[in-house]
């Protein structure tokens, strides 16, 4: 019986972090990206919890950083926090600037909730059934893109961010 007990903490604690790496049966094993650097960002249209959409037509004219992520996730937790605290701030006060994170098929109460819970204040778009997601690759999160003013993707990082704040900052202004 203690096995059992033991087991069952054990894939309590483990099962949302698995969930960043397989992500389902009917998904191939190895990551396919849709999109790389060089392409233009692909039309679509996110929603908020508020009713405010976001298209990407409104790249156009701005340097942007796009994030997809799931709150669940192990890798998107330690990132969410450094865009929120160290990139947001420095973006929201720069006009040719923006921020737009989408939450991969998560309803939006568990979204806000993480919101909260955390004290975020970067916006926050959904993408229920993985639309918005499979327009960029067919798994592996969080997905980082700088894409510039012409909508064209310039940087992009998948699953973990290996860059200081200044170095991202930089990568975001184009130097």
């Amino acid at each position: 019986m203690n096995k059992c007990i033991i087991m069952l903490l054990s894939l309590a604690i483990i099962a949302p972090f698995v969930s960043c790496i397989k992500e389902g049966d009917d998904i191939p094993d190895e990551v396919i990206n849709y999109v790389g650097v060089g392409d233009v960002v692909p039309a679509f249209t996110a929603s908020d919890d508020k009713g405010g959409t976001f298209s990407s037509s409104g790249f156009a004219g701005k340097r942007s950083l796009l994030l997809l992520f799931v709150s669940s996730c192990g890798d998107c937790r330690k990132v969410l926090p450094v865009i929120n605290n160290e990139i947001w701030p420095w973006m929201k006060d720069n006009p040719g600037y923006q921020l737009i994170t989408i939450s991969r098929d998560e309803p939006a109460q568990e979204v806000a909730g993480h919101w909260s819970d955390n004290k975020y204040t970067m916006p926050a778009y959904l993408d229920p059934g993985r639309k918005i997601f499979s327009l960029f690759a067919n798994r592996t999160i969080p997905r980082l893109y700088i894409i510039n003013e012409e909508g064209i993707i310039e940087w992009m990082a998948v699953e973990k961010l290996e860059i200081s704040f200044e170095e991202l900052i930089n990568k975001v202004k184009g130097l």
